[in-house]
């Protein structure tokens, strides 16, 4: 295994000196921030007392001069993507987990270059080829050289605190003794344990992997099933080879080739979303779960990028075009681009498991409509290119021209976007509108007016008072009576910088021909807008 405990940070560092994003300095404390949480700090900010897992008031209580790196897994794989080119020289199959994270086989390498020893110290120096000083944010990377995928993590885990190789001795006898110390809780980011399974370990009494490993195979399964197998294995060391893999079938292969090459990334991880979802629900219907899948793409002249991802968790098909989005832009984009566009792109699912299944909505899933639909989005978006169909997808707020944001269906998982519903309680925003919500929501407002009996137009003041009863609705010529209205609700948003508004709303019902019609207004800078419409 070959780890690096803060990639993020050695990425945007890099990306800096790019001249591709901001430059951040590697010796300043650093840290990322994702869900709300640290997820990744640099050591100067780890002495200052930063922790993954802390929120952002704490992190800069303990370090108040903190430097907030932008999360980005685009950067992050962009930039690790050279990492694995310089280790593929010397080790050319190579399973990458995650940007800053890649597992090898080293029975053939150790005997190449004349032991695990040897082996370990080419891999550290390949890996801290060209970015050396950079991983000065990140702490370097760690080599671990173990029997089996959890003593490997574990082992390149303490190579990246002490600053060398760490090689466990061959056989489960003393890959065991070297995981018996460890707190059950490392199998969470090291294969993906459920949490709640540890918990009840942990109530169990069983705190570490050699109280687990004690126990008998047999008094396990009969408490957790196959799970508890698999967990001896993992905590005993003959940890070699999945039990549950199974060889995937030919027919498993999905492949797309273009007559015209593709030069553009967001074409490309179009057609790489058609092809995720057919093998998604090829194996969602034989009722197995990819966890390892070989992605390769080759260009018009014979170029190829080959890569094989792996995740514990398994890989859907959104995990499946992110990692496809990641090594090919880090290859079109990279240092070493294709000299022509890319003609073929390739998915072969490796290594698969039985999946334990969801659970199904209670009204069905998937209809006949729904693949029609689903069919004719993807031909549209093939016709008009991959920007043509867009989803709405709820963010929240207080401006109902904000509350959704149109988002591409191809890049629906692709690029870290999510589409979002609105929640059946969403969390209350000060100065948001009462429902119900305007039916009709204008993103260019229509200019409109509103008179008082005298034929003045309505005004609010800056305390909030309005000028006169509002009496007549003005849009297009047209006027209409105000029988009844409500407001103003002011607003005051952005007043520090020069995107400074100040807007009052009103909820008005006008006398209609067709019957009363309800309009949300806005009047800011003395001018009135019809914002939305209640129908």
């Amino acid at each position: 295994m070959v780890w690096c405990p803060a990639w993020p940070l050695t990425a945007a560092v890099l990306t800096g000196r790019s001249g591709r994003g901001p430059e951040f300095e590697p010796s300043q404390p650093l840290m990322v921030m994702h869900a709300q949480r640290v997820s990744c700090c640099s050591p100067a900010a780890w002495r200052e007392g930063v922790r993954p897992g802390q929120r952002k008031r704490q992190a800069q209580g303990a370090c108040p001069h903190v430097v907030i790196v932008p999360h980005d897994p685009d950067r992050d794989a962009r930039c690790f993507e050279p990492v694995v080119r310089a280790i593929g020289t010397l080790v050319p199959l190579l399973d990458v987990e995650s940007p800053g994270s890649l597992l090898l086989a080293t029975r053939g390498p150790s005997r190449y270059v004349g032991g695990d020893v040897a082996l370990a110290d080419r891999l550290m120096a390949l890996a801290a080829t060209g970015s050396a000083d950079a991983l000065d944010a990140s702490g370097g990377f760690g080599v671990g050289v173990a029997d089996g995928r959890l003593a490997a993590s574990l082992a390149a885990r303490a190579a990246a605190r002490a600053g060398r190789p760490v090689v466990v001795p061959p056989g489960s006898s003393a890959t065991a003794d070297f995981l018996a110390p460890y707190p059950v809780s490392v199998l969470v980011p090291t294969v993906g344990c459920d949490p709640q399974l540890i918990d009840l370990l942990c109530r169990l009494g069983l705190q570490r992997l050699g109280d687990v490993a004690a126990l008998s195979a047999t008094d396990l399964l009969d408490r957790f099933g196959a799970t508890g197998v698999a967990l001896h294995h993992l905590c005993s060391g003959t940890d070699d080879s999945s039990p549950s893999a199974i060889p995937p079938p030919p027919d498993y292969t999905v492949r797309e080739s273009f007559d015209d090459p593709v030069p553009q990334l967001d074409m490309l991880v179009f057609a790489a979303k058609s092809l995720a979802d057919h093998l998604d629900a090829e194996l969602t219907a034989r009722g197995h779960l990819c966890t390892r899948i070989v992605v390769e793409a080759e260009s018009e002249h014979g170029e190829t990028s080959r890569r094989v991802w792996y995740r514990a968790e398994g890989l859907r098909a959104a995990a499946i075009v992110d990692r496809v989005r990641w090594q090919l832009d880090g290859w079109i984009n990279g240092t070493d681009p294709p000299s022509a566009g890319i003609t073929s792109l390739c998915l072969t699912p490796t290594d698969l498991r039985a999946d334990s299944g969801r659970q199904q909505g209670f009204w069905g899933e998937r209809s006949r409509a729904d693949d029609d639909a689903a069919k004719a989005i993807t031909r549209v978006t093939g016709l008009l290119g991959p920007q043509s169909v867009r989803i709405a997808s709820w963010c929240g707020g207080r401006d109902p021209r904000g509350v959704y944001e149109l988002v591409p269906v191809s890049e629906v998982g692709a690029d870290g976007r999510r589409h979002s519903e609105r929640p059946l309680a969403p969390p209350p925003w000060p100065g948001s509108l009462p429902a119900p919500s305007p039916t009709v929501v204008h993103h260019d407002p229509v200019e409109a007016d509103v008179l008082d009996a005298r034929g003045r137009r309505v005004t609010v003041s800056g305390r909030g008072a309005v000028s006169a009863p509002p009496e007549l609705f003005v849009r297009s010529s047209h006027r209409s009576t105000v029988m009844h209205w409500a407001g103003p609700w002011p607003v005051e948003e952005r007043w520090w910088d020069q995107r400074s508004r100040r807007a009052a709303r009103f909820q008005i019902v006008v006398d209609h021909p067709h019957g009363p019609q309800a309009y949300l207004l806005e009047i800011s800078g003395g001018r009135w807008f019809v914002v939305g419409e209640y129908r």
